[in-house]
């Protein structure tokens, strides 16, 4: 098994472990959004939809020309798919329909901030290892916790703004 194998294998058992923690809290509470929220949602999930297909016809177009040297084939579709996610996230925040009608962002800014801790960390240390590169390229091993990292504090960064925002407004 490679690098990037494992990598990919521990994400995959990360999200399905986040997924049922966030399944399982969510019956309990009885995570709603209001009609406005579902509206929102909805135009983020388009405007990520539509962000895919530009990015994945880009990738092709850079494939096909033999111009997708700075990395695989295959992190440059994970790329795609996590920039999407980032989009509707990002959207979503900045609109009031990250959280649910009795949401709490506490417990996202901790696990935004968790997941970005631990996604730096594991890119400067492959920095400092040499092995963000592979043959001069992005791979999955050395270029998924790096995407995470920026992504996931780019999100992180959005949801402390817009708390602090919201709070202000809420004051006045």
């Amino acid at each position: 098994m490679t690098t990037g194998s494992v990598m990919a294998l521990g994400i995959m058992v990360g999200v399905m472990i986040a997924a049922f923690f966030l399944t399982r809290k969510s019956r309990k509470e009885e995570c709603e959004y209001d009609e406005m929220q579902l509206k929102i949602r909805a135009k983020g999930y388009q405007i990520g939809f539509f962000t895919a297909l530009a990015l994945l016809l880009m990738l092709v177009f850079l494939y096909e020309m033999n111009l997708l040297t700075v990395m695989t084939p295959g992190f440059a579709a994970y790329a795609v798919l996590i920039i999407c996610v980032t989009v509707f996230t990002i959207y979503c925040i900045l609109h009031d329909a990250f959280l649910s009608i009795s949401g709490n962002a506490k417990s996202y800014l901790g696990i935004l901030s968790l997941v970005v801790l631990v996604e730096g960390f594991v890119t400067v240390r492959d920095a400092v290892n040499g092995k963000l590169l592979e043959n001069g390229q992005l791979t999955f091993g050395g270029g998924a916790p790096a995407l995470m990292f920026v992504c996931f504090l780019a999100i992180l960064i959005t949801l402390i703004v817009k708390t602090i925002r919201n709070g202000k407004e809420a004051e006045e």
